[in-house]
């Protein structure tokens, strides 16, 4: 009997899979959003341009701006692909009446360094979201940092630095111009 009971015995090993539930907040949907109350109020875009001591500047329309858009849409780490490298943190700003949603990486190999969005606490709008990009490549530290200002424009600053100092600094500041 014995041994009838001990053959018996089976080892049962119970798997719990829950689905990730946390929402990260998806920057993309909020810049095609922007772009299309843009598109709605029929703007143009002043775009001003700095490397050391030169300046440019041009009034363009979407078209010529989409690739500089483009480093924001390939910051959104919302999906479930690039959510896991991240870590979510919420506070409240006193000082600028804002909910801080903050993303930072897991991984420090990471691109994406830090990912802010400001929300007004009281409308729960976006204000602002900041974002900072850093890679290594051989001796060089590339940087970028992007700010988006609700319904008014956008900011990406480029750094390149190397062992000797730095190779570049380059600053692209796009603002609306509503008819």
């Amino acid at each position: 009997m014995m041994a009838a009971a001990c053959s018996d015995t089976k080892d049962k090993t119970t798997i719990v899979i829950s689905a990730d539930t946390t929402s990260f907040y998806s920057i993309a949907s909020y810049i095609n959003t922007q772009l299309k109350y843009f598109d709605s109020m029929g703007v143009t875009y002043s775009v001003v341009r700095s490397e050391g001591a030169k300046k440019d500047s041009i009034t363009t329309q979407l078209a010529a701006i989409r690739p500089m858009i483009q480093s924001f849409m390939d910051a959104d780490i919302s999906d479930s692909i690039h959510k896991k490298n991240y870590q979510e943190s919420v506070f409240r700003d006193a000082g600028t009446a804002s909910l801080n949603i903050n993303y930072t990486p897991t991984d420090t190999l990471a691109p994406i360094k830090n990912i802010d969005i400001l929300m007004d606490e009281q409308t729960s709008l976006v204000k602002r979201i900041f974002i900072r990009k850093q890679q290594l490549t051989r001796d060089t530290t590339n940087t970028e940092q992007l700010s988006w200002k609700t319904n008014e424009g956008f900011t990406i600053s480029v750094s390149k630095k190397s062992n000797n100092g730095f190779l570049l600094n380059k600053t692209t500041t796009v603002r609306v111009i509503i008819p």
